[in-house]
């Protein structure tokens, strides 16, 4: 029997051209963190379940790839399992001790509770990594895909949500995507307006998951969900929210706070002159997950029925895991989805212009050969040689299909002379060069 090697349903390999172009990207999206000033944070692949559980990460919670026990600890649990009566006994849990993260936020959270004394605030980090939600597959939706996080731990001024808004969108426009929309709501006057409607307390996570499917479902099916959780028919203000028509103004009636701050902080926004077409106020935008406390937004496109990233505050999170919290904000890119929208690029581009490729005519010239890509990526010119002494026209249909912008001919009258031909990919055009004026010839475009 024949053993399939696709990769699993949700996960994705990558190679090529296409590895090249995640790999660019994730770089870009980096060095405008730093450039904020984030500092990088890693964390492994998997939690205690104790932590992932119970976090507010709402339906997310539902979908944990969870790990089994080991050794004994699994054989144990399996015969108890089998000796047991109850029907009601939860044997998955029983089994299962580790779970694999399906956001960067909580694990952030453990590391800044775990490490508190050691850390200085505010705590700026960013930290881009794979997670992994056991969701059903479908366009823009993995079930392992990457976030890039930018988060300020330690701070409450309004200014640290702008801070992680304007360093999040940044970043998304440095990898050469546009036309993105900025969503932005709270969550303290969504709290009162919940109250107002008379939806319990413990009720609202529910009532804001029914409501963060609005852009899913048919509005007549999340209307229905929402008046089962209110347990009455929805009130006007209520119907304005779903519809996304209340106003920055009547929300500040609900909680005057809330409405002000939103208001300074789209002043804010809007003042930086960032490349977003629009920056929208979004009643009925709840994010659905439970550990939001304050400001929340998403960032959104014409074209696409997703959102390509968001976050909010979360200033009660960290106090799960230590006696006192600590007032946090993040942003987080769906890196995949975003990739999706790049995809059209990927031919175009990957390679920067300081590559270069250098064919092998014999393969006795390979130690002279090696020694000068040595020299030449000393200088930051990205070389590649080609390994063995294969006919020349494959070599350089190789060096096409890679995209190469530069081909370094080194023959055995070259190695003599001292004087290289440097030849252009894309026009055509020789240079006779020495090795010295090689670098500098590439670095000049």
């Amino acid at each position: 029997m024949s053993i399939s090697t696709q990769a699993p349903t949700g996960f994705r390999d990558f190679f090529g051209d296409e590895a090249m172009l995640r790999h660019e990207t994730i770089e870009k999206i980096r060095r405008v963190y730093e450039s904020f000033g984030f500092t990088h944070l890693e964390t492994p692949a998997l939690e205690r379940l104790e932590i992932l559980q119970g976090s507010g990460g709402g339906e997310n919670e539902k979908l944990i790839f969870k790990v089994l026990k080991r050794g004994d600890k699994l054989r144990e649990e399996l015969a108890k399992i089998a000796e047991s009566n109850d029907a009601a006994r939860d044997s998955e849990a029983a089994i299962a001790e580790y779970g694999l993260r399906f956001d960067l936020t909580v694990p952030l959270s453990r590391i800044v509770s775990e490490y508190r004394g050691e850390i200085l605030f505010p705590f700026k980090a960013c930290h881009i990594g794979p997670v992994w939600r056991a969701e059903r597959a479908q366009k823009g939706r993995f079930r392992e895909f990457i976030q890039a996080d930018a988060d300020i731990v330690g701070s409450k001024s309004w200014g640290a949500d702008v801070e992680v808004i304007q360093a999040g969108v940044s970043a998304v426009y440095a990898t050469g995507a546009s036309g993105f929309i900025l969503k932005i709501n709270h969550r303290a006057w969504l709290r009162a307006a919940l109250l107002k409607e008379g939806v319990s307390e413990a009720r609202h996570l529910d009532f804001l998951i029914a409501l963060d499917k609005k852009d899913k479902l048919d509005v007549g099916h999340v209307r229905k969900e929402l008046e089962g959780i209110s347990g009455k028919s929805l009130s006007l203000a209520m119907e304005k929210i779903l519809a996304g028509d209340l106003t920055l103004r009547e929300a500040e009636t609900l909680d005057e706070a809330s409405g002000h701050e939103l208001s300074q902080v789209i002043q804010t926004l809007s003042q930086l002159g960032l490349p977003l077409e629009d920056i929208v106020f979004d009643p009925s935008l709840a994010r659905g997950l439970g550990y939001y406390t304050g400001c929340i937004f998403e960032l959104r496109h014409a074209t696409e029925g997703f959102s390509f990233g968001g976050g909010g505050r979360y200033d009660q999170l960290i106090g799960r895991f230590s006696k006192e919290s600590l007032p946090a904000v993040g942003f987080s890119i769906g890196f995949d989805r975003l990739m999706l929208l790049l995809s059209a690029q990927k031919k175009d581009g990957i390679l920067k212009n300081n590559s270069l490729f250098m064919p092998l005519f014999n393969q006795e010239l390979l130690p002279a050969v090696l020694k000068i890509a040595k020299r030449l990526r000393e200088q930051s010119i990205q070389v590649d040689v080609f390994p063995e002494a294969a006919k020349l026209k494959n070599q350089f249909k190789f060096a096409d299909a890679r995209h190469y912008r530069w081909a370094l001919i080194v023959g055995e009258d070259e190695l003599k002379s001292g004087l290289l031909k440097l030849k252009d990919m894309r026009s055509g055009a020789e240079e006779t060069l020495d090795e010295l004026a090689v670098a500098g010839r590439i670095k000049s475009l």
